[in-house]
């Protein structure tokens, strides 16, 4: 028998059999062409996980970006993982923009894609070809670090911490830039938490200039770390009953 633990705002631990979670990861269930305005582009996708890298050029005719995902996996790539609205998590990883040109805006970063009933209301923390960096949709609490935190061409740290709780208006997350923290962000109590079953990537988004015959978009993602998050109110109140027992 295994246990499950979770942090729910205190450290509880579920007697039963060991569980997949998001520390599990073990590869990328790659979504490329989520959007496809330019079918006809030369596209490649390299995963050896933790690290990838996205290419795309040559781009021919088309309207206005084409998106590709990695989306976590448990299984090798074969599913991508979603993750419980409990399952609190600490995630790092070094991401890389690059592309021929500024504008139209390119973007890059790591999102939470809806699954069932919440497929399209994704959540975002994002950096883009133009400078910003800033965590909004779904249920996401919304930070910026601002409009000029991010130089094209340049390898960054972005982190995100999951704190989830039972108890609404609890659950928090929070956005580190470069180990600058936007501090604990608490989600709205009525969603008190990721949506259900949401589905963690990276991804890169280009958006074509179609007067640059040069023009190319480039993602690398290396260096990703999966951990529990501390739980910081549960050591408090471990503390707090170790020092009454003490009484």
């Amino acid at each position: 028998m295994f246990r499950k633990c979770l942090y729910v705002g205190a450290l509880v631990c579920i007697a039963g059999p060991a569980l997949a979670s998001l520390q599990d990861a073990n590869g990328y269930k790659v979504n490329p062409r989520v959007f496809n305005d330019y079918p006809g582009s030369n596209l490649s996708i390299v995963t050896a996980y933790p690290n990838a890298t996205i290419t795309e050029q040559q781009y021919g005719a088309g309207g206005w970006a084409n998106r590709h995902d990695l989306v976590l996996s448990t299984d090798g790539g074969t599913t991508g993982y979603q993750i419980p609205v409990l399952e609190g998590f600490d995630i790092s990883v070094n991401i890389m923009l690059d592309a021929g040109s500024i504008a139209p805006r390119k973007e890059a970063g790591i999102r939470f894609n809806g699954t069932g009933p919440h497929a399209g209301n994704d959540g975002l923390f994002i950096l883009t070809s133009d400078g910003e960096v800033a965590a909004f949709g779904a249920s996401l609490p919304f930070h910026t670090f601002g409009n000029s935190a991010y130089a094209l061409g340049s390898t960054v740290t972005m982190r995100m911490i999951y704190r989830p709780s039972v108890f609404p208006g609890e659950s928090t997350m929070e956005y580190l830039l470069n180990g600058n923290s936007s501090g604990q962000k608490a989600f709205n109590p009525i969603d008190n938490g990721l949506l259900p079953n949401s589905e963690l990537a990276f991804y890169g988004q280009f958006a074509v200039d179609d007067s640059n015959p040069q023009e190319f978009g480039f993602l690398q993602v290396s260096g990703v770390q999966i951990a529990a998050p501390e739980p910081a109110s549960a050591l408090l109140l471990i503390a707090g009953l170790v020092a009454l027992r003490r009484r």
